[in-house]
């Protein structure tokens, strides 16, 4: 059966949700069955199903948890004279918090195999990348208000964004010797930041900050 208590408000869901995060980082998405789960965050079984329903809708909580409530980011709109430097910072994130990131990264990919074979797991990571899309097209337009094609430009280089933050995260996840994901964080940051800066026609009130 399903719970009529919102999973995001109950303690032992959330303690379920985590419990799922490290067992799917840990053992992979085949070793996150619901029994490693249930062991896992110290609950009977028929707590996952009684909160989740099972656990296809337990891996759609999973995703909307790391996705957007752990990125505590998502959502959030800079002020409205936030400098282009700001606006960039917000949608790549504090570089403090690139190693928690990554960790969340490593469980978002072990559901990505599956997520590309469930057509329904698929539907809901397009709309969640969707929704990010959307968000930092929202943070960005203002600074890109004096280029010639606006808004259409401002979501090419969200999406550019969102190709710059994955490739990081993966990098990070595959562990190359000499692979900085700080100087590779500052770097993509300086790009995206050039990239918003030389659209805008010259003398238009964008301030990126210096790399």
């Amino acid at each position: 059966m399903s719970s009529p208590i919102s999973h995001e408000l109950h303690p032992t869901a959330q303690k379920i949700l985590a419990a799922a995060t490290k067992v799917l980082t840990e053992r992979g998405y085949a070793g996150m069955t619901l029994q490693a789960i249930a062991a896992e965050a110290q609950v009977n079984k028929s707590g996952v199903w009684y909160y989740f329903g099972g656990k296809q809708q337990l891996v759609l909580a999973l995703l909307e948890n790391i996705v957007i409530r752990q990125t505590g980011v998502l959502g959030s709109k800079p002020p409205s004279n936030a400098t282009l430097a700001e606006r960039v910072d917000l949608v790549m994130g504090s570089v403090e918090h690139l190693e928690d990131r990554a960790r969340r990264f490593v469980a978002f990919y072990e559901l990505l195999t599956h997520a590309s074979r469930d057509s329904n797991l698929h539907e809901h990571l397009k709309t969640f990348y969707q929704d990010w899309y959307d968000w930092a097209t929202e943070v960005f337009s203002p600074a890109l208000a004096g280029s010639e094609m606006g808004g259409e430009h401002a979501a090419t280089v969200a999406q550019f964004a969102s190709l710059l933050l994955d490739g990081i995260f993966m990098q990070t996840i595959i562990a190359a010797p000499g692979f900085d994901f700080e100087a590779a964080w500052e770097h993509a940051r300086v790009a995206l930041t050039h990239l918003i800066a030389t659209t805008v026609p010259a003398g238009e009130p964008v301030s990126p900050r210096d790399p």
